[in-house]
Parts: C-alpha cells; structure tokens; sequence
C-alpha cells in the first residue's frame, strides 16, 4: 500500500498557496538527499518550495525541483522520508511528522497505573 504522506505534503503545500502563504519543508539529511551542502544546519535543511522560488516541483515518492542556490542552479532530490515537516513559514501551521508516520509502525506505549485513593463523600444530607 502507498504511503500518505506525499498527499499529505501536497495537501499542506496547497493549502498555503491558497492562502497566499510560503511553504517550507524540513529536510533530514542523508546520502540519499540531494540538496547543496554547505546551507545545513544541525544535519538538516530548510527549503522555500513555494513557486516562486522553484520550478518543476514534484511530490511523489521523491520531492524534487530545481532551484538556484547563490546564484547556482541546483537540481533538488528528497526522499519523502526525508521530510520532516512541512508548514507555512507565516504563521508556522502545517504538519510536522515523527517517526510513527514515516515507519509506518506503531510506537510502544507504556502504560502507567496511576492509583486513585477512594474518598468518602464530603456532602451531608440536611433536614
């Protein structure tokens, strides 16, 4: 089954072109992505994918456009694993993914039993 979050992605993408908002996505960097070095920051990446600022935008199984980067043209590839978020760099709505949905799998909850002490009523029947 395909994943939903290219559909997601492009829903949020959308969403902030129809607001007349610029959309950001966050980017985990790895072998795989394809993004100019030298403009990460902690091992990932902050990219305008608004039209304005890219061409030939695709969002599938793979983001990519092209894009210029000082003044270089650069050829973009992003895996949608990669990303992690997604949001409207105005007002910082969007989504943000963890690792439950880019897995797939379900993470382990621990349940915690809190004990309740039983208390008497405090009310008194008035006659």
């Amino acid at each position: 089954m395909k994943s939903t979050k290219p559909y997601l992605i492009r829903a949020i993408f959308d969403w902030c072109i129809d607001e007349g908002f610029t959309p950001y996505i966050l980017v985990s960097l790895s072998d795989e992505v394809i993004v100019p070095r030298g403009h990460d920051k902690n091992n990932e990446i902050i990219l305008n994918i608004s039209p304005t600022s890219v061409t030939k935008l695709v969002i599938d199984d793979l983001v990519s456009f092209s894009s210029r980067f000082a003044g270089i043209h650069e050829d973009i590839l992003i895996p949608i694993d990669s990303i992690r978020s997604i949001y409207a760099q105005e007002n910082g709505e969007g989504l943000f993914f963890d690792r439950i949905c880019i897995t797939g799998k379900k993470a382990k909850k621990k349940k915690k039993f809190i004990e309740q002490k039983i208390k008497k009523p405090h009310l008194k029947i008035v006659k």
